[in-house]
């Protein structure tokens, strides 16, 4: 255990690349230990103490019967167990009593703010063992409702801070490190019960050096303080792969913006392509593209077709950073109640109704006049494989949108002929070139 109040008298990254707010510093490091280390700052920031009253025990339940696992919650199970490898037996033997025991913490964390840390399940034993951390050891009524639960409960305490406490401070931390963006690529916390402390981790801008980050994780620190005290030691640890991002549903007919945000082109429908589902678009669109102006939800590395004639592109969804992709596109302009999931794949008969929706133009429709041409678009590029319609529908940005009919894919907007037709890569092309399928139901 560290002692009761520690100083931060300098911040070093270790030679595992982690920069530690701890107590007390040591003396400065030789040349030689300074190989794979830096120092950051020599400014004080002090670490509240540690309670000085931990321990664990159990709790038995008393309470009736637990809420039996309903369908939809051995469904989720069955899943969770499949997708993670784990014994379905197991699984389903840690979630029993979960129901009352989450209705019960939830409280808790509401009304007992100042104590309450977190809750959770373990899963060793064949049995339901769920447990919850608190800071200080829990009243005589706090343990007489876990007596009252359907389960058993071991209850820890002496944790270094509460959970209002573990939130408000990473909400500073990560609200210090947003407002410095020439420097912090991303960044995120992560609670260690085990150390007993609060990780950080962060990825710097590409080409900054860590001694340029000395001021920033003092700033962030100092702002992390209650009472000019920080509640818990903070470990600052270099991820430079992280990529922080709200996870997003991929769909076709969104925005795709330049990496400055600027307004570019739409997106088309969704595909899979060599196991990877993602996203269509123009070829000719800028490669670095950002779906609705957010980095991080597609890839700016797309794939294309070996034939450079065929106006189409495909970027994988980046299902890494917990992004999915769904069979929707936008389709009119009743915003939500606008979007259609594909049914059907199919090129447009000549003189069948079509109809695109583009980021410019937005829902507009026509009919097919011609089918698999080629054209030359200003600049001297050519492109093939299109479908022509009878009137142009569509403007500028409106480049990798659906066309369709009802719920029947029919191509990807590339371009148009001012005022006289409008030309899409049909449908057809993005399997025969790209070697993707357009997701459907």
């Amino acid at each position: 255990m560290r002692r009761a109040l520690t100083l931060l008298t300098s911040l070093t990254i270790t030679a595992s690349l982690t920069l530690v707010a701890a107590a007390p510093a040591p003396a400065a490091p030789t040349p030689s230990d300074t190989d794979n280390a830096a120092v950051f700052g020599t400014g004080a920031v002090p670490v509240r103490a540690v309670p000085t009253s931990a321990g664990t025990f159990r709790v038995t339940g008393t309470g009736k019967s637990a809420q039996a696992l309903d369908d939809a919650a051995m469904q989720d199970l069955t899943t969770s167990a499949a997708e993670s490898g784990r014994d379905l037996s197991a699984v389903v033997a840690a979630h029993q009593g979960i129901h009352e025991f989450s209705a019960y913490t939830t409280q808790l964390e509401e009304t007992s703010p100042d104590v309450f840390v977190r809750a959770g399940l373990a899963t060793e034993g064949g049995a339901a063992n769920p447990w919850i951390q608190f800071t200080a050891k829990p009243s005589a009524d706090i343990v007489a409702a876990l007596e009252r639960l359907p389960v058993n409960t071991e209850v820890q305490y002496g944790a270094p801070a509460s959970s209002t406490e573990l939130a408000d401070l990473a909400y500073a931390l990560t609200t210090s490190l947003a407002a410095r963006s020439d420097v912090i690529q991303s960044a995120g916390t992560r609670y260690d019960p085990e150390r007993r402390v609060l990780r950080l981790q962060y990825a710097p801008v590409g080409g900054i050096q860590r001694s340029a980050l000395d001021s920033v994780f003092q700033g962030a620190l100092t702002s992390g303080t209650i009472g000019g005290q920080l509640p818990i030691e903070v470990v600052f640890e270099l991820d430079a792969d992280r990529a922080g991002v709200n996870e997003r549903t991929i769909e076709g007919g969104r925005d795709l913006n330049l990496t400055n945000g600027d307004a570019h082109c739409t997106a088309g429908f969704t595909v899979v392509r060599y196991g990877n589902r993602g996203v269509l678009t123009a070829r000719h669109c800028n490669n670095a593209l950002r779906y609705g102006n957010a980095v991080g939800l597609i890839s700016t590395s797309p794939g294309q077709a070996p034939n450079a004639a065929i106006d189409l592109q495909f970027h994988r969804t980046l299902t890494e950073n917990g992004h999915s992709t769904n069979m929707q596109f936008r389709a009119t302009n009743r915003q939500a109640a606008g979007d259609r999931t594909v049914t059907a794949v199919g090129n447009a008969p000549v003189n069948s109704a079509v109809c695109h929706w583009g980021r410019t133009s937005g829902y507009r429709c026509t009919y097919i006049a011609d089918t698999n041409t080629c054209q030359v678009y200003l600049g001297g590029h050519r492109w093939c494989g299109l479908d022509v319609t009878d009137a142009d529908v569509s403007a500028g940005g409106d480049s990798g949108g659906p066309w369709f009919f009802g719920n029947t894919a029919r191509g990807i907007h590339s371009g148009a002929w001012d005022d006289r037709e409008s030309y899409l890569t049909r449908i057809s092309r993005v399997n025969q070139h790209l070697d993707a399928t357009v997701l459907r139901n």
